[in-house]
């Protein structure tokens, strides 16, 4: 419990420190790319609806749909990590900046979904009951791991430029594993299971 207690310090203080900065530049990008993505879906709603088809195509072959047409808790959970461990591990490829695209790819594709219903005429509540149960969870939990990967790529950056006063890439790490075990992980989990057995409720009542 002490090296909880003590694991759990050091995560707040990173979170409190300069990282915090870090958060709030990504979730600014991710509202600027969903409203992006809006913007999109409205001016040129063909090609965004092909996005869209191409993205389900890819999401149906990934196994988190089984031939029933149900969804398995375990492939979505596995599914999803992977998604937020590659968007952290972008960062260890130096100037690039690659956690970007992870944060303009998931933002646009919100924001056109979101446009498609307005084209189409749906509701946009039941976009909303399809979106907001689980991603209360997802979308912050794909924040912080987007945010993890430019903290490491700015981390790269000082030691390949070796600029003084850098941080030491195992204490780098170090913080960054603790952002992805104590607040990314259990905000998966946490989405995963309302995805699976609560998202579905709530949409059946709107549409």
């Amino acid at each position: 419990m002490k090296w909880l207690n003590e694991q759990g310090s050091l995560l707040k203080d990173f979170l409190t420190g300069g990282f915090r900065r870090t958060l709030w530049m990504c979730a600014l990008g991710m509202l600027l790319t969903v409203l992006l993505g809006v913007g999109i879906g409205l001016l040129v709603p063909e090609q965004a609806a092909q996005t869209m088809n191409t993205f389900m195509e890819q999401a149906a072959q990934s196994g988190v749909v089984n031939e029933e047409g149900e969804m398995s808790v375990f492939a979505l959970l596995m599914n999803n990590w992977r998604a937020m461990l590659i968007s952290a591990a972008y960062g260890f490829v130096p100037f690039l900046f690659l956690p970007a695209v992870s944060l303009v790819t998931n933002g646009v594709l919100l924001g056109m979904l979101g446009a498609l219903f307005m084209v189409r005429g749906m509701s946009l509540l039941a976009y909303l009951t399809g979106i907001v149960p689980h991603g209360v969870f997802e979308i912050p939990a794909l924040i912080f791991s987007i945010a993890c990967g430019v903290h490491l790529c700015r981390t790269m950056n000082d030691l390949v430029t070796s600029r003084p006063g850098r941080t030491p890439l195992l204490a780098a790490l170090e913080d960054l594993l603790r952002v992805l075990v104590m607040v990314v992980a259990p905000l998966t989990v946490a989405a995963a299971f309302t995805e699976c057995y609560v998202t579905p409720v709530i949409m059946s009542l709107f549409l």
